[in-house]
């Protein structure tokens, strides 16, 4: 007992370590982050529309609208100092959202003009949202005495992946009469998963406490923004679609230094 109480003292509370200044650590140089959060989707909802015309030049509408709560985040990176305050790094970022998605479709009357029926639903499964990203940046860390803090702020270009799960159909009955009734039912929908890539940026900043010269935790919040098209024609949509990607993310982790 009493030589691990020796040799606990010896790798805490050693003076070296204590008195140790920015920059001359021999963990300073390079870095590994490992986090696990929340994140925030850059857009809360959009809604794909596909319209048409029916024989006698009324439109025919269709619609999806998606929800994007907040989901989990993961993240991991690294990088390399070339100066006590000035480094490079790269993070790979993870993050997923689940939610019903809203069906609503509006149908003229087979025989009469100006009587439509319209119907709304939902999804009876949650639709997924995944986003993979990329990012490059600089790194900045700033210049405090105690070398067990470290504070740092980073920034540069992202490419994103994102992978969401689109409705291609909703399908309905409908009944009618003569006499104006046109009930339209959403009975069931189709859906499939669909890829899109596009760059963008981020930014933010990390705290991190260590313990010793290799091992710390920290927090950090990150925000990310970029663009991506849907181009594929079986999507609902009379257009190309086109979602924000990115968001803002907060996580905390383990920090490892050499």
């Amino acid at each position: 007992m009493r030589t691990l109480s020796i040799l606990f003292c010896a790798f805490f509370l050693s003076p070296s370590l204590a008195s140790a200044q920015p920059g001359t650590s021999r963990g300073e140089r390079a870095w590994i982050d490992v986090n696990l959060g929340a994140a925030i989707a850059a857009e809360d909802t959009f809604t794909t529309v596909l319209t048409s015309l029916d024989s006698g030049g009324e439109e025919r509408r269709s619609s999806a609208t998606y929800d994007n709560p907040t989901g989990v985040s993961f993240d991991f990176g690294g990088g390399y100092m070339f100066t006590p305050i000035i480094g490079v790094g790269a993070s790979l970022v993870g993050t997923a959202h689940m939610a019903e998605a809203e069906l609503f479709t509006r149908q003229p009357h087979p025989l009469l003009f100006n009587r439509f029926g319209e119907d709304t639903s939902t999804t009876d499964e949650e639709l997924t949202r995944s986003e993979g990203s990329i990012n490059f940046h600089a790194m900045v860390r700033l210049p405090i005495e105690n070398d067990r803090l470290r504070v740092r702020f980073f920034g540069g270009p992202t490419y994103f992946r994102v992978q969401q799960e689109l409705v291609t159909a909703i399908r309905y009955s409908q009944v009618y009469n003569g006499s104006g009734l046109n009930t339209i039912d959403i009975t069931t929908y189709d859906a499939d998963e669909f890829e899109a890539t596009g760059w963008g940026f981020h930014a933010g900043g990390d705290v991190s406490y260590f313990f010793n010269d290799l091992i710390g935790v920290g927090g950090v919040a990150r925000f990310s923004r970029g663009t991506v098209e849907f181009d594929d024609l079986d999507i609902l949509s009379d257009d190309i679609v086109e979602v924000k990607a990115g968001g803002f993310q907060i996580a905390g982790g383990v920090r490892f230094r050499f």
